[in-house]
């Protein structure tokens, strides 16, 4: 990345110069500094959030290509708390490269250096404008593809989803930022304001930081509700203690390899987080019992499904979660529950919920065997594709595994004994015996067509 950038900024001074004004360099890098450090920390799923973007659009044109890249240097050199030296070095590097890429594509557009000799509204939009909408949507792809790049090097993400995740997440904001970073230039040159333009394009910068900030408070709540949530589950049922954040990061990583968008993804990570909610309303006595459940214990904790979707119906961002919370216990053959769906009638997500149970079930240790090898509990998915689960998404898990590192659980002695001798209800075996009964399957159809916001053909 350092490589790349000094090969930019070279290319730039070869072809344009060095910086247009040395003065509006340093106007433009000190905003640029408080744009960075006032940027939103987190908005969830480790994407962070600056408005540096605008700052960088603008100097494009008004420093051009050399120009803008030290201001992108500049603003990412400081750093308010401590970072590593290699994160410090990627992020020079990185502004660094995206301004002097702006600048060049400007140009490459057929944007024009002499602003001041435009006559008029459309000239200004016919050669200033337009070329820099262009060099804002290079930016914002040349920086989806550098940090998905790094996020590759770094944690084996596969760069695909990740840039998808980056461009729905922020491409459309960080494109239409582009509106803002015109407005600063053309209050900068044609309408003559100068340096002064950098004052009064902070009260918009203001307002896009708050929107943001607000959007990265609401995926925080999120986070804690689903938190919670979680954390009741597991005091309810301590022996499933990790289980919700186990099935949803391979809910993830399968979601991944399927090739899923980012609001799927996050959708299916979330069904998977609270997947086992309905665990809530089940007696703690079914839940906890020294012995094997009889068939009625059996159909009260069969219906945990449909008591999580009830409970969950009302709150808003789960509603696209709900299909896969509902039929996670549906099998491929048809005798699955609530609803008996066979095949691709079950919702990918729930079926996706399905494997990554079974898959982390096998893992767990249990009072009655020790957990399975990730090797052995692939062999055993694979077994059942086709029957209890849907082949193309336990191949998918086993892509997944390829790429990440999966450890079996090993559970205390307190674990161990409040589980009881009962088989876990997501035990493949499990799956089997509750096949075999068609009257519980009956039972929990009618129950769940008459509590459900989800039917059968939904």
């Amino acid at each position: 990345m350092a490589c790349l950038a000094l090969v930019l900024l070279a290319a730039g001074w070869v072809l344009t110069g060095g910086p247009y004004d040395w003065g509006a360099l340093l106007v433009l890098a000190t905003l640029g500094v408080f744009s960075w450090v006032v940027r939103d920390p987190d908005i969830g799923t480790r994407v962070q959030i600056s408005l540096t973007s605008v700052i960088l659009l603008a100097s494009a044109v008004i420093v051009g290509p050399v120009g803008a890249g030290l201001v992108g240097a500049a603003s990412t050199a400081v750093v308010p708390r401590r970072a590593p030296l290699i994160v410090r070095m990627f992020n020079i590097a990185l502004g660094s490269v995206i301004g002097s890429i702006g600048g060049l594509v400007y140009l490459a557009a057929h944007g024009t250096k002499d602003l001041a000799d435009l006559d008029g509204a459309l000239a200004i939009v016919a050669w200033v404008g337009l070329p820099l909408i262009v060099a804002d949507i290079a930016q914002c792809l040349v920086n989806a593809v550098l940090l998905a790049g790094i996020m590759r090097v770094a944690n084996g993400i596969p760069m695909r989803s990740q840039i998808i995740k980056l461009l729905s997440t922020t491409g459309l904001a960080y494109v239409g930022y582009g509106i803002i970073g015109f407005l600063f230039v053309v209050l900068w040159i044609p309408a003559g304001v100068g340096w002064f333009s950098a004052v009064l394009v902070l009260a918009p910068l203001t307002v896009a930081q708050w929107a943001f900030r607000q959007y990265g408070d609401e995926v925080r709540a999120h986070e804690r509700t689903l938190d919670a949530l979680v954390a009741s589950i597991e005091a309810k049922d301590p022996a499933s203690a990790g289980h919700s954040a186990r099935v949803a990061q391979l809910c993830e990583w399968m979601a991944d390899a399927l090739g899923l968008g980012f609001r799927e993804t996050q959708e299916v990570r979330t069904a998977g987080m609270l997947h086992d909610l309905g665990k809530l309303a089940i007696p703690s006595r079914v839940l906890r019992l020294p012995r094997e459940r009889n068939e009625a214990e059996q159909q009260v904790m069969a219906e945990h499904p449909i008591h999580a979707v009830d409970m969950l119906g009302d709150i808003e961002f789960v509603r696209g979660s709900l299909d896969a919370i509902a039929h996670h216990h549906e099998r491929y053959d048809g005798r699955g529950y609530p609803f008996g769906l066979a095949g691709e009638k079950i919702p990918l997500a729930a079926r996706i919920i399905a494997v990554a149970d079974a898959f982390d079930a096998l893992t767990t240790e249990r009072s009655y065997r020790a957990p399975f090898s990730p090797a052995e509990a692939m062999a055993e998915l694979h077994r059942r594709a086709g029957t209890h689960l849907d082949p193309q998404v336990v191949t998918a898990l086993e892509r997944a595994l390829a790429r990440h590192t999966w450890a079996v659980t090993e559970r205390s002695v307190e674990q161990l004994a409040a589980s009881g001798a009962n088989r876990d209800h997501d035990d493949p075996e499990t799956s089997d015996a509750y096949a075999a009964r068609a009257d519980l399957r009956s039972h929990l159809a009618r129950t769940a067509e008459r509590q459900l916001p989800v039917r059968a053909e939904s």
